[in-house]
C-alpha cells in the first residue's frame, strides 16, 4: 500500500493545503491524518475564521475521499465533543472534566466546531488504525493497551478499537475513561498516557510487535524509537509510507527549514 500521513495540523490550513496541492490522493490507497486538528500553538487568542475553515476542510476531505480517509482523534480535538451537549443545548451534561483539559478549549469555540461536525462525524474519528503492517495513532499505544493474552494483533487491534468506542458512547456518563487520560509525563495522574495522551520521550514504548507512526509529541527533528516514528514536527513536515520505508516531505516554507532538511 502508498500511504499519506498528514501529522498534527493546529489549524495551520496553508500546511495541509500545500499537502493537498503537492500529493494527488488518487495515488494513495489511504490518507491518514493522526489528530490534533484544532488549538494553533502559541495563540492566545485564535482566529474563529481559521477554526471554522478547518473544520469544514475536514468534512470536505471526508464527502471526498470517503473510505480512504482516516481521521484519528488527538487529545485537543477530544474536548470539544466533551462541550458538545452545552453547544447543542441539549439534555445531559457535557463532560467538564475533558472540556477543561487545555486552556483554549472554550464553549465559544466548541460551538463553531460542533455547529459543523455532527455526531455521526465525530464518532467517525479513530483511535488507531492498522495498515499495511503499520499502527498509526495520534499519541502511541503502549503495551497495556495492546493485550498480550489476545491470539494475535487483529484480535488486539479490535479491542483497543472496541474499548474506544465504548468510552466515547459513555464520554457524558464518566468523568474520564483511562483511554483518554494523560500520564505523569503530561500533567496526569496515570504511569502512562492512553493513546491521545501518550508522551513520546518519557512514556512511548516500541515493544508491540509492529511499528508504529505517531504524532503529538513535537520533536525539532526526525525522531525513531526502534522500529517506530515520531512525525510531529510543529507543521514542517509530513510522511509517505510505501514498500516498509517511511518518508519524510518537507514543507519548504515551514520554520524548521534548512536544520531539519539537513537531518533527513
Amino acid at each position: 500500500m502508498k500511504l499519506l500521513v498528514i501529522p498534527d495540523l493546529h489549524e495551520n490550513l496553508g500546511f495541509l493545503k500545500y499537502i493537498l496541492a503537492v500529493e494527488d490522493t488518487a495515488e494513495f490507497d489511504k490518507v491518514i491524518c493522526l489528530g490534533d486538528y484544532f488549538d494553533p500553538h502559541g495563540e492566545v487568542n485564535p482566529d474563529a475564521d481559521n477554526l471554522k475553515q478547518m473544520a469544514g476542510t475536514l468534512v470536505g476531505m471526508k464527502e471526498i475521499l470517503g473510505d480512504k480517509l482516516h481521521l484519528i482523534c488527538g487529545n485537543h480535538d477530544l474536548p470539544y465533543y466533551a462541550l458538545r451537549p452545552a453547544c447543542l443545548r441539549k439534555r445531559g451534561r457535557p463532560n467538564q472534566i475533558i472540556g477543561s483539559w487545555l486552556p483554549q478549549t472554550t464553549l465559544e469555540r466548541a460551538e463553531i466546531i460542533n455547529a459543523i461536525w455532527d455526531a455521526e462525524f465525530w464518532r467517525g474519528l479513530e483511535v488507531a488504525v492498522l495498515l499495511d503492517g503499520w499502527l498509526f495513532s495520534h499519541a502511541g499505544v503502549h503495551p497495556d493497551w495492546w493485550p498480550s493474552e489476545l491470539p494475535d494483533r487483529g484480535a488486539r487491534y479490535r479491542w483497543l478499537r472496541q474499548q474506544w468506542k465504548k468510552a466515547m458512547r459513555n464520554i457524558y456518563k464518566e468523568s474520564e475513561n483511562p483511554i483518554f487520560a494523560a500520564g505523569r509525563a503530561r500533567g496526569g495522574l496515570l504511569p502512562y498516557g492512553g493513546p491521545i495522551w501518550l508522551d513520546w520521550n518519557q512514556e512511548f514504548e516500541d515493544a508491540l510487535e509492529l511499528p508504529q507512526i505517531v504524532g503529538h509529541t513535537r520533536c525539532p527533528s526526525p525522531h525513531e524509537k526502534g522500529k517506530s516514528f515520531c512525525i510531529d514536527f510543529a507543521q514542517a513536515a509530513y510522511a509517505v509510507v510505501e514498500h516498509g520505508e517511511v518518508q519524510l516531505r518537507i514543507w519548504p516554507e515551514s520554520w524548521l527549514g534548512a536544520s531539519l532538511l539537513d537531518s533527513v
